[in-house]
């Protein structure tokens, strides 16, 4: 009996070894039984309204994807990482994410110099990193990384699609403001470059000039483009650097049409007020698009937005730019599931010829830069919009398709070296 006891002992302490050796830990476990997204952006500063719209889209698609069943036959799960804005922050916070927390997918909404970041340790780590919203070309272009995939426009393809609408237009004198860094750059030079190919042939640019991140005082540089004296003013500034200079512009007295890359968004727009009339706005997504798709989703985002948060203003009841990160989501779910894995190694080669049905229209991956091609949209401010029983203020007007073969970049011209 003695000899039993003891041969069951040591029969104990062998499989109480064996599974510490053998199996997963209990966290590594529970992070098998869900697909976690993680969203990295700024959650807190200047651009915190930012990255928190840009959440509130990801927490969306999350929903959506998780009543229909989730992925892999697992509930999605969503984490959010504050990068303060910085890139730093960024990859220390994507460690954490895929190391620690079991991210399979990274998400990120603003800054090309984050992206830029993430992109790198994106490969390192060899999890997905979708950009939803950083545009300077580098990123799927010359700094290209193979794990990197962006579902919004290039820098390129935006500016193809303000310089087309302006092609149509009378307009001649052209003046540049943009923010100073990587993407404020990316504007200028992209805009100039697709300009002088598509423009009218008495147009011409006559200002190009850059500003400090979240500056708050804009007089020198409208001083300088008053002197211009310029038909259009063309900004890729977002949040406090895009309401602060309309404001002020506006102010001093201001007259040209301002032509934006992210005025779609309707806390900034009010924010902006009657300053914003008959300013435009050009992207991949408006929420005046007039398709099916479209209209039964602006639906489906207000019904599910009041009762997530019930005690917000109906400022957010419209989808707009910050809607990009949820789109992203979406379509890495249709990815994963089409992949039978949210593994980056099984998921890549699928995503890079992936098509995708957006609300506003298809979006194809494009498999040399992993960079999305789509049709773009142009709206006026207007104080007769759609959306007036919920805005006072002036808002996006019909919004008019610029075909995707007019913005698209072709291979050769990307920067990128596997595109021939």
């Amino acid at each position: 009996m003695k000899v039993l006891k003891g041969v069951l002992v040591v029969l104990g302490v062998f499989v109480v070894i064996t599974s510490f050796v053998f199996c997963p830990s209990w966290a590594l476990a529970q992070q098998q039984k869900e697909v976690v997204f993680a969203f990295i952006d700024a959650m807190s500063g200047p651009f915190k309204e930012v990255g928190t719209e840009g959440f509130q889209a990801m927490e969306y698609a999350v929903d959506q994807i998780n009543a229909k069943g989730g992925l892999l036959g697992r509930p999605v799960k969503l984490l959010k990482y504050d990068n303060q804005f910085r890139p730093d922050v960024a990859v220390r916070v994507a460690r954490k994410a895929a190391l620690e927390d079991g991210a399979k997918l990274i998400f990120q909404q603003s800054s090309s110099a984050v992206a830029l970041a993430l992109s790198k340790v994106a490969k390192e780590l060899n999890v997905v990193h979708m950009v939803a919203h950083a545009e300077a070309d580098e990123i799927t272009g010359s700094e290209f990384q193979p794990n990197t995939f962006r579902t919004c426009f290039s820098t390129s393809m935006h500016s193809g699609v303000l310089a087309n609408y302006f092609a149509q237009t009378p307009y001649k004198r052209f003046y540049l403001i943009n923010m100073d860094y990587a993407f404020g750059h990316a504007v200028s030079e992209s805009f100039k470059k697709v300009f002088q190919r598509v423009k009218n042939p008495e147009a011409q640019i006559v200002g190009d000039d850059f500003h400090p991140i979240a500056t708050k005082d804009f007089g020198p540089y409208i001083t300088k483009a008053l002197a211009a004296k310029p038909d259009v003013i063309i900004t890729g500034n977002f949040g406090p650097d895009l309401t602060g200079f309309i404001k002020q512009a506006r102010a001093l007295g201001l007259k040209a049409i301002i032509g934006t890359y992210y005025l779609d968004t309707p806390n900034w727009a009010n924010q902006v007020g009657e300053a914003g009339i008959g300013t435009m706005v050009g992207e991949i997504y408006l929420a005046t698009a007039k398709t099916k798709a479209n209209q039964e989703f602006v639906k489906s985002w207000q019904t599910w937005f009041k009762k997530a948060y019930p005690n917000e203003p109906n400022i957010y009841h419209v989808p707009n730019a910050s809607w990009h990160p949820g789109n992203a989501a979406l379509f890495a779910a249709e990815t994963i599931k089409k992949a039978g894995s949210a593994d980056a190694d099984k998921l890549i080669p699928v995503m890079e010829t992936m098509t995708y049905e957006a609300p506003a229209g298809k979006m194809t991956m494009r498999a040399c830069d992993h960079q999305v091609q789509a049709d773009g949209w142009v709206a006026v401010l207007k104080m007769d919009h759609q959306f007036r029983d919920l805005y006072s203020f002036p808002y996006l007007g019909e919004a008019t398709k610029i075909p995707v073969e007019k913005i698209s970049v072709p291979p050769k011209e990307t920067g990128n070296p596997r595109c021939k």
